[in-house]
């Protein structure tokens, strides 16, 4: 999960992060890379549950193979930016992908987020939605660079052991893996995320 971890810091760079504070009208970058570092251990951390889940994990290695292969990463600015679309829809969808990760922990997760980093709880949702194709992209890559059947995903997902819940270097997430471990252990009663997140959306168009 570290490298994994690293692989998704080395995309979300600086003049990544600095694209993602201008789409989400967030005036503090520092404030935002902290968010993009603890949505990217939250969503590894999610993918990992799935992949080891039996009934999910087959649905999310399909998602994987047939809509993320990793190639938004070749040129990311111009994808996040709207001057280069991609040709698959589903690629781009993090709403969707948030939504399947999280489910119902979609609230807990945007405040856990906005709290460790500083960044508004709308802001911190509207993020997650905009990294988390970048998240699949990092782990469809991996898998189609190995050429791993779900088991081996998995494998490669748990790699490091404990290490998964380490930030990069300069972050301030130590522990957070924890956090993050029980919120997905969570047995939701059902969220308002959906409706703050469309609100929090047309909030940051405007």
């Amino acid at each position: 999960m570290t490298n994994l971890m690293n692989e998704a810091a080395r995309h979300l760079n600086d003049d990544v992060i600095i694209q993602l504070s201008r789409q989400i009208g967030a005036q503090d970058p520092n404030q935002v890379k902290r968010a993009a570092q603890g949505v990217s251990e939250l969503l590894l951390n999610a993918i990992q549950r799935s992949a080891n889940h039996q009934e999910k994990g087959g649905g999310l290695f399909g998602a994987i193979t047939k809509d993320h292969d990793g190639g938004i990463l070749g040129d990311l600015m111009n994808v996040l930016n709207g001057k280069k679309q991609v040709n698959n829809q589903s690629t781009m969808n993090g709403a969707a992908i948030v939504s399947h990760l999280l489910g119902k922990q979609q609230l807990e997760a945007a405040q856990i987020i906005s709290q460790m980093s500083g960044l508004d709880i709308f802001k911190s949702g509207v993020l997650m939605q905009l990294i988390a194709p970048v998240i699949m992209g990092v782990v469809g890559q991996k898998q189609k660079s190995s050429g791993v059947d779900l088991g081996g995903l998995a494998s490669i997902l748990m790699g490091g052991g404990r290490q998964q819940q380490q930030a990069p270097q300069g972050g301030q997430l130590d522990g957070l893996g924890g956090v993050f471990g029980k919120l997905l252990d969570m047995d939701g009663d059902g969220s308002m995320m959906d409706d703050l997140l469309n609100i929090g959306m047309k909030m940051m168009k405007k």
